[in-house]
């Protein structure tokens, strides 16, 4: 029998040429002239001739322990290797011990049919052991991880067992082992080292070929490079995948290792660059991740703004209502209240008459303030003439206006954003300026529209208007409503104040423009 598998196998294999029968005598080993003798059983994958002639070492020449690695990239190749291993262990009359998936063992035991092996005599002899890989590692995997004792009972029973049953003075074993690789597949590496670890520790104890194997496509990671080195570490012998060990010439072979150095060094570069990228990605997205929240805490206080304004306006109107058309509204009560006691006299009607004309005249004044109806038919120049005489009338204060009689229309937007600073500006000055005089002007070119109001008061404290530009707070709400309203509309505040007075600039694009976030420092220095 062993004759008809050697003639099948050398025939198959094209190297009938180099290859010699051998009996139970001896037979020729492939690469030479090295006689065998079966009855000492020495298993060498050099008595078994190759499906193809590769030139790289064979699996036996690490010892009899040897622990070899093969990466494969294609299961037929692993099958073409494994059936050369196993096939040199049971013609030699060893044992051979294979735990492998239910395809990788279908498929060994096709090839080693299909070469002339009598699988199913050497299965019933229990020189052949074919075990599946996920049922064997099951019997002692304990919490993720190999059982040292587990491994050393369940493996260490199998391989004896094949000893016993192998042919000759030395019996030798020859294995077969995937179960690292359906951990390493699981995600699990940690296990799967240990596991490669153990088993070089039961070669302590038992005389075995061990052989493991690995995809290649599942080392597709840039991080799975340190636990790669480690399994390769971990063996006596590593094969590369089929596309290397098919070159036959050593020219072939230095051409491909040069091309593979060139092709890890631009590798390393690009992965050098990407994490460049990363990088600058990383502080891009960090400073991203700040504008956003300082454009958030801005719009925050911009809201807490425009509520305060709102209060600010809502006590303004309340207090006009309440100090100038509520004493109106009593003395005329007052007045109807003794008219209905004396009807006759004429001092109480005219007294009546005034009150109710001046009633008029404050919500007529009230309403002008809150949108002056000259705006719509004048534009901003006649709205101020009203506003500045109304104000001088009301505040005491001497404000003078200078604007072209000549000042064309603008955009509504910007005519009520000039409009309202204007009533700020001016309403500041009266409370908090202690000035006697004002004086406002309003000029346009033919890219702007300039709002000045200059006063000759006691001037802001430089700490403070430092602390404006800086933060744009601290002011009160009418100097940061007029810088929202101007910012709004592309536009800048400017204010200048020292011991001679204040002077507050607004200056607003005739066209308006978008900008970005609302400059701190956009109202100027001093």
């Amino acid at each position: 029998m062993t004759q008809n598998w050697t003639l099948k196998w050398a025939q198959q294999s094209g190297e009938s040429s180099r290859f010699r029968p051998a009996g139970k005598e001896q037979f020729v080993a492939a690469t030479g002239n090295k006689k065998v003798d079966p009855g000492d059983n020495e298993m060498s994958i050099a008595s078994i001739p190759r499906h193809d002639d590769v030139p790289i070492a064979h699996w036996s020449e690490g010892g009899p322990r040897a622990h070899t690695v093969q990466f494969y990239g294609e299961d037929i190749s692993l099958l073409k290797e494994l059936s050369c291993f196993i096939g040199a262990a049971l013609m030699a009359g060893d044992a051979a011990v294979v735990i492998a998936t239910k395809a990788h063992r279908d498929g060994l035991t096709q090839r080693l049919q299909s070469l002339g092996f009598d699988t199913a005599n050497a299965f019933e002899q229990a020189r052949y052991v074919p075990l599946d890989a996920a049922e064997t590692l099951e019997k002692f995997m304990r919490d993720g991880m190999p059982d040292a004792a587990l491994f050393n009972e369940v493996i260490g029973s199998v391989l004896g067992q094949a000893a016993a049953a192998a042919e000759g003075k030395t019996p030798r074993v020859a294995a077969f082992g995937e179960m690292v690789a359906l951990l390493w597949t699981e995600g699990n590496a940690e296990a799967a080292l240990r596991l490669e670890e153990l088993w070089n520790d039961l070669a302590r104890t038992y005389p075995f070929y061990l052989r493991c194997a690995y995809p290649m496509s599942g080392f597709h990671r840039e991080d799975h490079g340190a636990s790669f080195q480690k399994i390769c570490d971990a063996h006596s012998h590593v094969f590369p995948v089929e596309t290397y060990t098919a070159l036959i010439s050593e020219e072939q072979r230095l051409r491909t290792v040069t091309q593979l150095q060139q092709k890890a060094q631009a590798l390393e570069n690009e992965m050098a660059e990407r994490k460049q990228v990363e990088e600058a990605l990383r502080r891009t997205k960090a400073e991203l991740e700040s504008l956003v929240e300082q454009r958030t805490a801005a719009l925050r206080q911009l809201s807490s703004r425009l509520l305060r304004l709102q209060d600010t306006e809502r006590r303004r109107i309340a207090r006009e209502l309440h100090d100038s058309l509520g004493q109106c509204l009593v003395g005329l009560k007052l007045n109807v209240d003794m008219l209905r006691q004396s009807p006759g006299r004429e001092e109480l009607w005219s007294e009546a008459e005034r009150l109710m004309q001046q009633s008029i005249s404050e919500v007529r004044t009230l309403s002008y303030l809150l949108y002056p109806p000259t705006m719509d038919a004048g534009g901003i120049a006649s709205a101020a003439r009203w506003y500045v005489e109304g104000f001088g009338q009301r505040s005491g204060l001497k404000v003078t206006l200078d604007a072209p009689k000549d000042l064309g229309r603008l955009p509504e937007a910007i005519e009520l954003a000039l409009f309202r600073a204007l009533q700020e500006a001016l309403t500041n000055v009266h409370r908090h300026s202690g000035a006697s005089e004002a004086h406002v002007s309003i000029s346009e070119d033919a890219e702007q529209v300039v709002l000045e109001v200059k006063d000759n008061g006691r001037g802001i404290p430089a700490k403070l208007l430092s602390h404006f530009y800086a933060t744009g707070a601290g002011m009160g709400v009418g100097l940061a409503g007029i810088r929202e309203r101007a910012w709004e509309l592309g536009g800048k505040l400017k204010v200048e104040s020292d011991g001679r007075g204040t002077l507050v600039r607004v200056a607003i694009p005739v066209t308006p423009m978008v900008q970005s976030e609302p400059e701190h420092n956009s109202a100027g220095g001093p």
